[in-house]
């Protein structure tokens, strides 16, 4: 019976995790950090998130999935961050 073998998977190989980081001008991988400041409710300060992405298409996708709640009074471009090939979160 052929139901007692292990089955061998062949074809395409596991997707990488996506990220922020794309290829830039210099060589690198770069992503641009992005903040979003939230409506302040009550006396406190208001919410704050940072998100690293490739655009600000893709950062505002990532802010409506994970944080639907969070009503965008302010975006702001904070950085552009890079990292060298070979580096070991690549």
């Amino acid at each position: 019976m052929l139901s007692h073998m292990s089955r061998t998977h062949y074809g395409r190989t596991p997707r990488a995790l996506k990220t922020g980081f794309r290829p830039g001008h210099s060589g690198a991988c770069e992503a641009r950090l992005y903040q979003f400041t939230s409506v302040a409710n009550g006396e406190g300060e208001p919410p704050v998130k940072r998100v690293p992405a490739c655009d600000l298409h893709e950062a505002i996708a990532y802010l409506r999935k994970w944080h639907p709640d969070l009503d965008i009074l302010r975006v702001e471009l904070v950085a552009v961050i890079e990292m060298l090939s070979g580096s070991p979160l690549n």
